[in-house]
């Protein structure tokens, strides 16, 4: 993925956590439908990364597709020095991302790590259906998958161990260890989008008001579950674990006072199927039609839908996006390393004090050939035929591939004039 590809797709999917953390904040949040908010913060979790994914064609009437894939730009200085920073920009970019991806995926191996620490320390009994790890370290309740495990002290403390094993079970029986490894999981990717660690906070919130609720149904006493929770209110906790002192205690204590919402609050429910397919129609459908750049005083820009299908006729089928890219040489290194042997500053320019960022379009066809070369953001006619003779002149490329089938690929280079310090 270029690197203009996943800024796009990063923003697309930012915005549209975005949207369902919004709807969830301002309808659901308050809500005792608990079971329900647990799916919807979950799908809130799991549908953002796919939804820019999905890529809905909703004009077919051209057999061309016009919206091109545009290479990183390339800056030329008015010394005749060629600059090609976006790959080192690139690099270190995605470096930077994966570090911290990385350092948010060893803190889940350093949790679990830390659980196989105690659970090897620790003695194990039989409850019911699951297993007690008792630890003689000071640590608060917590459950992973069927284990539940418990600090002596709180096993020895007969008045609150009903309660704590009552309300651990809700968490087993129920499956919330797999919510947790997966918000865990999309949070370290995609550190980078707030909404996902908010979600995650929410959802971890919402598996302690499930098992809130069912520990007061079985009747035990109100009061003493309060005291509790606020004795259990500080101390460590395991990111993967459902904790017994996981959230606020006093919003889950307002929760568990809180009467149970009115029944026509489900309706917002049914306003979320709506929500994702506008979020999915907002980012997924693209127009095949024309060609999406600004142009600027360029009769070559002025591309007609003739002109268009002639060269659907011509070439064959124009494609976007495709399974492989043409790549020119050993990659974009020897595009810019052509770029820097061939393009020259032309000197009425300099004289004439022009610069700017011309975008040049061409089909690479399926022999490897590029055609159709043209202007489709104009800054001055001395750059834009100086940037189309560069490209015009270019060698052959490795043609891109759609299922394994060689086919035209229509691109974009941008190419920055830059005169430089005066």
């Amino acid at each position: 993925m270029l690197m203009n590809e996943f800024i796009v797709y990063i923003i697309q999917m930012v915005i549209a956590s975005g949207i369902l953390y919004l709807f969830y904040f301002i309808f659901l949040k308050n809500t005792t439908y608990f079971r329900l908010n647990r799916i919807y913060l979950l799908w809130s979790l799991i549908l953002p990364p796919i939804l820019p994914l999905i890529k809905i064609p909703v004009n077919e009437v051209l057999s061309v597709k016009t919206m091109p894939i545009v290479l990183d730009e390339i800056v030329i200085t008015a010394n005749g020095e060629v600059v090609q920073t976006s790959p080192i920009t690139q690099y270190y970019s995605y470096m930077f991302y994966s570090l911290v991806a990385a350092f948010f995926v060893f803190r889940i191996i350093w949790a679990i790590v830390s659980v196989i620490r105690i659970s090897k320390r620790s003695i194990k009994e039989r409850y019911r259906n699951n297993v007690l790890v008792l630890s003689d370290e000071k640590i608060n309740p917590f459950s992973i998958f069927k284990y539940i495990f418990l600090s002596r002290s709180h096993f020895e403390d007969k008045n609150g161990l009903e309660q704590i094993l009552s309300h651990e079970r809700v968490h087993i029986m129920q499956y919330h260890s797999i919510d947790n490894i997966i918000s865990e999981i999309i949070c370290s990717v995609f550190w980078i989008n707030p909404f996902f660690w908010m979600i995650k906070n929410n959802l971890k919130s919402t598996h302690e008001y499930l098992a809130d609720e069912k520990v007061m149904e079985q009747g035990f006493d109100t009061a003493g579950y309060f005291m509790l929770l606020f004795e259990n209110v500080v101390g460590k906790r395991i990111g993967l674990a459902n904790n017994f002192n996981e959230s606020l205690t006093l919003k889950r204590m307002k929760m568990m006072k809180k009467n149970r919402s009115p029944r026509y609050l489900r309706l917002a429910y049914l306003l979320v199927l709506p929500l994702i397919a506008a979020v999915i129609f907002a980012f997924s459908c693209k127009d095949t039609g024309d060609l999406n750049f600004p142009v600027k005083n360029s009769n070559r820009s002025n591309i007609s839908q003739e002109d268009t299908i002639k060269k659907a006729v011509v070439f064959g089928e124009v494609y976007e996006e495709v399974d492989e890219m043409p790549v020119y040489g050993n990659g974009f290194d020897d595009v810019a390393k052509y770029i820097i042997s061939e393009v020259k500053y032309p000197e009425q320019a300099k004289k004439n004090g022009i610069q700017g960022k011309v975008f040049v379009s061409f089909v690479v066809t399926k022999t490897g050939k590029v055609e159709n070369v043209e202007v489709v953001q104009s800054v001055n006619e001395f750059l834009d035929a100086e940037a189309v003779r560069v490209i015009s002149s270019m060698g052959s490329w490795s043609p891109g591939k759609l299922d394994g089938k060689a086919v035209n690929v229509k691109m974009v280079m941008p190419i920055m004039f830059k005169l430089g310090d005066k």
